[in-house]
């Protein structure tokens, strides 16, 4: 199996919604290098554009990774077929977030 950056190009210009439970980060692919996340922890709110790198390991399989203004680094593996998002995050404070939800489409308004 061969990862591509080519195939990746499916995604640019899709948002959708990481469904966590109560967190629900909204992804917005602008380009096979940037990405803009927003998302509301407690009282904090995230809306940011950020550097990005995303693989297509098979069609509808993708490996997301990003740095925030915070530190938090993540990287996931998203399943766009199955609606299904692994989410594996080092926190700036060094904690670890690892969770398993649903990927949720945006319509485009």
């Amino acid at each position: 199996m061969t990862a591509t950056k080519g195939a990746s190009l499916t995604l640019i210009g899709e948002t959708f919604d990481c469904a966590f439970g109560a967190f629900v980060p909204r992804l917005t692919v602008l380009s096979s290098t940037e990405l803009r996340v927003q998302a509301t922890i407690g009282a904090t709110k995230i809306d940011e554009m950020v550097q990005s790198d995303l693989t297509a390991i098979r069609p509808g399989v993708f490996i997301m990774s990003w740095t925030e203004q915070s530190g938090n680094f993540v990287v996931q593996v998203q399943d766009h077929e199955n609606k299904v998002v692994h989410n594996y995050a080092r926190l700036a404070d060094g904690q670890i977030f690892c969770a398993q939800g649903a990927i949720q489409p945006v319509p485009a308004v």
